[in-house]
């Protein structure tokens, strides 16, 4: 069972009109394949883990409909 998205409630990226940002769930090794983004980083990590090996957690901005993520964002103060 796949943890479920909710990414449309994620922030908007200011950056980015369209984008939101959090925690993507990744395969960092050919073939890429992005999973989803969430708002907590310990969500995605337990998804990740469950997906199995080559599957990392990174903080970026994601394009709200498609499989384009950019990592290595900065996090948010506070």
């Amino acid at each position: 069972m796949t943890i479920r998205s909710l990414a449309r409630n994620l922030p908007a990226d200011p950056d980015n009109q369209g984008w939101v940002l959090g925690w993507g769930v990744l395969r960092d090794r050919y073939p890429w394949h992005f999973v989803d983004v969430y708002a907590d980083q310990q969500t995605a990590k337990v998804e990740a883990e469950r997906l199995g090996a080559g599957y990392v957690v990174e903080y970026g901005s994601h394009r709200l409909g498609s499989d384009e993520f950019i990592c290595g964002v900065s996090l948010p103060e506070g």
